[in-house]
Order: C-alpha cells, then sequence, then structure tokens
C-alpha cells in the first residue's frame, strides 16, 4: 500500500497559539555590588575612616617656613627645654633631713603643678619618687623652658612674708603667706612722667588684718612711718619695701585693714615681678623647702634635629615591615591593604594624643614603634586565617576563620595591657609615656583598624 503523502502547510499558514510551546520567563538577577562597593559601605570600614579624618582634623598639620606643624605636643626631647630635679628637704631643729610623708610629697607635688600651670604651662610632666633612705624627690620636665626661667617657677618654697622695719636695718615678720586669703590679678596704674607701674592686691585674712594692725601700731608704723618701713618678700627676697602712706596709717589707728596692695615696679620688668608674685601667692609656699639635685638642657636646635631623625626612623621602619611582607606574601594586593592600615593607626594614635594634649617623647615614640610590631603581627594572623579559607569559601567559613584570628588577638592585646598598666601606674616619667602610647595604640587596634582590614582582607583574597 503505497503512503500517501500529507500536504505540506504553506509558510502562510499559522500555527496557532495554543500549539505553540510556552517559555518560563527567568527571574531577573539583582545587580551585584562590587567588591570596594561593598568595602567602602562596610561600617568597620566606615569607622575607620571616620576615625583617620577626625584624627586629621585634630592633627591640623600644615607646612610651613621649611617644616612641618601640628597641634602635637612635643616634649623636652624634641623641642628643647630644660628639666629639674628637685629634692624635698624636711629638715628637723637639729639640721637633719627628715623622711617626707606621702601626703606632704603630694601636697608638694600639686602646689607645683598649679604654678606651673599658671604660667601657661599645662601639661608639664611632673613625678614624684622616693629613694629606699626616705629621701624624696621631684623630676620636673620643661618643654621649651630655659633651665633659668624654670629654676624661677618652681626652684623656691614661695615663702611670703610681711615684714615692719623696728630700728635701724632689723626688722620682724608681722604676717606670713598663712595669713593671706585671696591674691588678685597683676594690675597696672599710669604714672605722672607717663611710665607704667605693676603691682598686685591681696586680701588678709581676719586674724591676719589684726596681726598686721597690731604689728603697725607697736613698731611706729602708723606714728612715724618714714622711719618704719613696711616690706613684702618672697623666700626672703623683697619685692615691695615703702613706708604706710599716710591714709592707710591713719585707718590702721582705728580698724585694721584686710585689702593690700603692693607695687613691684614699673615697665616689663616690674609686670613679670607682678606675674610672679601673683602666682607664687595664689598657690602658696611648699609645705616643705627644695634643693635642686641635678638639671640640664636640651637646646632646641638639637630637639628639632631629634624630632627629624625619629621621623625618619619611622619611615624606615614602616618601609623595612614593608619589605618583609612582600617577602612573605609577594602580592601587592596583601602588602598595599596592610601598609595601610598600620600607618592609619599611627595616625589615629597621635590624633588622639593631640585631642588629650599627650606629650610626645622619646618613650611614647618608643611606644608608638611598639604598637606598629605588635600591630603588624595581628594583621599577619588575620591574614593567615583568611588565606587558608581556600578557593571560593562560603561566608560562613570566612567568619569562622576570623573570629578564630579575633580570639588570639584579644588574647594577646589583653596580655600587652595587663603589662604596661603597672607601668603606667607606677611609672617614673619615661616609663608613664611608653605604658600609656602602647595600651592607647592596643585599643585602637583591637576596636578600629583590626576589623576593617579583616572586612578588606576577605574580600580581597575570595573575589
Amino acid at each position: 500500500m503505497a503512503n500517501k503523502k500529507l500536504p505540506e502547510k504553506s509558510p502562510s499558514e499559522k500555527v496557532p497559539p495554543e500549539n505553540i510551546p510556552s517559555e518560563k520567563k527567568q527571574p531577573e538577577k539583582k545587580p551585584q555590588q562590587g567588591m570596594w562597593t561593598k568595602i567602602f559601605t562596610d561600617y568597620r570600614v566606615i569607622i575607620l575612616l571616620i576615625a583617620l579624618l577626625l584624627s586629621v582634623i585634630f592633627l591640623a598639620p600644615s607646612y610651613s617656613n621649611g617644616q612641618l606643624n601640628s597641634n602635637l605636643k612635643f616634649g623636652l626631647d624634641f623641642q628643647g627645654g630644660s628639666y629639674v630635679t628637685l629634692q624635698l628637704m624636711n629638715n628637723s631643729s637639729s639640721g637633719v633631713n627628715q623622711p617626707v610623708s606621702q601626703s606632704t610629697l603630694d601636697l608638694t607635688k600639686s602646689i607645683i603643678t598649679q604654678k606651673i600651670n599658671a604660667y601657661g604651662l599645662q601639661n608639664t610632666p611632673v613625678n614624684t619618687v622616693t629613694d629606699s633612705n626616705g629621701n624624696a624627690y621631684v623630676l620636673i620636665k620643661f618643654a621649651g623652658i630655659p633651665y633659668d626661667e624654670a629654676m624661677k617657677i618652681v626652684g623656691h618654697q614661695g615663702v611670703f612674708d610681711i615684714r615692719v622695719q623696728t630700728t635701724g636695718n632689723n626688722s620682724v615678720v608681722i604676717v606670713n603667706g598663712s595669713d593671706v586669703q585671696g591674691v588678685g590679678d597683676p594690675f597696672s596704674q599710669l604714672q605722672n612722667d607717663g611710665s607704667t607701674a605693676w603691682g598686685v592686691t591681696f586680701m588678709l585674712t581676719p586674724s591676719g588684718a589684726q596681726k598686721f594692725q597690731q604689728g603697725a601700731i607697736q613698731y611706729g608704723a602708723t606714728t612715724d612711718p618714714n622711719h618704719h618701713y613696711i616690706t613684702m618678700e618672697l623666700d626672703g627676697v623683697p619685692f615691695y619695701s615703702e613706708p604706710l602712706s599716710a591714709q592707710l596709717a591713719s585707718s590702721l589707728a582705728t580698724s585694721p585693714e584686710d585689702k593690700m596692695e603692693a607695687m613691684t615696679g614699673t615697665g616689663s620688668a616690674g609686670q613679670s615681678q607682678a606675674q610672679d608674685v601673683s602666682i607664687q601667692m595664689r598657690a602658696g609656699a611648699l609645705p616643705v623647702s627644695v634643693v635642686p639635685v641635678s638639671s640640664g638642657q636640651v637646646p632646641a636646635e638639637q630637639g628639632a634635629e631629634f624630632r627629624m631623625l625619629v621621623v625618619v626612623a619611622m619611615i624606615l621602619a614602616q618601609c623595612a615591615i614593608g619589605a618583609i611582607m612582600y617577602f612573605r606574601y609577594r602580592e601587592p594586593r596583601i602588602i598595599l591593604p596592610m601598609f595601610i592600615t598600620s600607618v592609619s593607626e599611627v595616625i589615629i594614635l597621635l590624633g588622639v594624643a593631640a585631642v588629650i594634649n599627650w606629650q610626645i617623647d622619646l618613650p611614647s615614640v618608643a611606644g608608638i614603634i611598639a604598637v606598629i610590631g605588635t600591630g603588624v603581627d595581628q594583621l599577619i594572623i588575620i591574614t593567615d586565617e583568611v588565606m587558608t579559607t581556600g578557593k571560593a569559601p562560603t561566608t560562613k567559613k570566612i567568619l569562622q576563620k576570623l573570629s578564630t584570628a579575633f580570639k588570639i588577638i584579644v588574647s594577646s592585646a589583653a596580655t600587652v595591657v595587663a603589662a604596661m598598666i603597672p607601668l603606667w601606674y607606677l611609672g617614673f616619667g619615661e616609663l608613664q609615656g611608653f605604658a600609656l602610647t602602647t595600651i592607647l595604640g592596643v585599643f585602637i587596634g583591637i576596636l578600629i583598624t583590626r576589623p576593617a582590614y579583616g572586612r578588606i582582607i576577605s574580600d580581597i583574597l575570595n573575589k
């Protein structure tokens, strides 16, 4: 039987729609974020960038007169200045130096600090120490202050006395510093000859005013002022010696006077003397006398040269770290983030130092270098843990590795902080700067730079 040939459909004939096989519509894929977009939108990286920006603002770097300037406060090592070590002398009636109690040592430090701050030298390091024989010492480092000016500030006990002349050149003390209850700022008066005279006003306590009245009457200062001068002195050095005015002499004959006035001279010398008297009287006398046992001075030029050498040394240290990282990993995508993170940590640390007005001295620089070294160690731990995840790892596996790395890092940081706290609390001078800088660097690393680096390197290595 012959097969019948089916008629062919003409091209013009249309296939019914119901006979056309239906095609499933594929869901639209959301565009994936780029690697750098993911990195810079992560909150840990944002925190790092904000910290960097704030640090730069606080540092306020500028370049003028051939040198880089900032808000950083440099210590004696880098700015020049002087240092003084004072021994506290608690002499008995027999002339033997007695041990100084801790309360006396603390009071001495407080008064010295108050005097230093009054001269506008805030944050000047003042440290105390007692040796095995009971001798107490105070070490002060003045950045940018020459030795003579430093001794004028802290080299004297600051004992204030008012004397009245008796006969000839003899005089007796009728009022001392304990009778003063308020000291004013230096004031000026224009003289008839056109010069400017400077002086200080102060208030006596009620008992002090009575002592002054009784002494003035007893020794004839109210009836014969020109032969019974009133002399005011600091540490035995007179700064005022004049007879009582006719008005004050007449007033004292009937009632006490508590408001005193002492003119210290004219011109810049009189102004400087008035400032010294005001500050010394306001702070009060030290509870014991002081004797300088050692001192020294660093020229400003030498400090500036030393500062430049330290900057060069820190740059070389960073370059050496970068070279070591290159020989270890030989991948720029690892070395560059690690280097930037390390530099960022130093910038943030310096920004914090600028905010708290911490003086950067040589021990502080040693602390910064120690922070750089420990920081790179921790970055290597993070990098090695992330690299062990292999190719195309899951997010869960990456997080597990980062968690392991951070457990190691936190334990290491806790050990460093525990070791530094005793140095900061018990340290004498230099040790405190090293300890504080190291502790700050550790916390900046744990809270800011390490988390950001962990996110950055995990995205880069597992792209």
